[in-house]
């Protein structure tokens, strides 16, 4: 098994990629629908919103420093995440976004 972590990455930009009804967008994002988690099982909302109120996301900000540039990272937990980009797009905060990665807590894992 290979630790390469691009093994689990879907390529939505690749012309030959076996989406089901071919590649679809939303408001000019493209995206795939999942139906079914890796066991082939069907998802349940109440289950997944439960998960996802547990998970918390760092997201990367780059702010300038005189001379140079700073990275802050924020632990944003799920309920907050969207008034927290808000921020940012009314320009109410100072930065630009970079990076938004999910932190998933060991006690869900």
């Amino acid at each position: 098994m290979s630790d390469d972590k691009s093994d689990n990455v879907i390529d939505f930009f690749k012309k030959s990629a076996k989406i089901s009804g071919g590649q679809k967008f939303f408001k000019g994002f493209p995206y795939i629908k999942i139906t079914k988690d890796d066991n082939g099982n069907l998802f349940k909302e109440e289950f997944l919103t439960e998960y996802a109120k547990r998970c918390f996301y760092i997201v990367s900000v780059v702010r300038s420093m005189g001379l140079g540039s700073a990275i802050y990272k924020y632990k944003v937990p799920y309920a907050s995440l969207i008034d927290f980009l808000n921020e940012f797009k009314n320009n109410e905060s100072y930065g630009k976004i970079i990076d938004i990665e999910r932190y998933i807590p060991e006690d869900l894992a």
